[in-house]
């Protein structure tokens, strides 16, 4: 019977770092989503602004 097997095998490593990986992958994506969508508030932002300033010079 063989000793009782201690550590990791190098299939086992390769796949945490796989695994680990994807992870990363991941939140880079969701790290893109949240500045283009930052960079749409404030695109959106700024017309309001413009709008209301607009709307206000012709009120006057």
């Amino acid at each position: 019977m063989h000793a009782r097997q201690r550590g990791m095998t190098l299939l086992e490593v390769l796949l945490a770092v796989v695994v680990v990986a994807a992870g990363m992958f991941a939140a880079a994506g969701l790290q893109l989503q949240a500045l283009q969508a930052t960079d749409s508030a404030r695109r959106d932002g700024q017309a309001a602004m413009a709008a209301h300033s607009e709307h206000e010079r012709r009120r006057r």
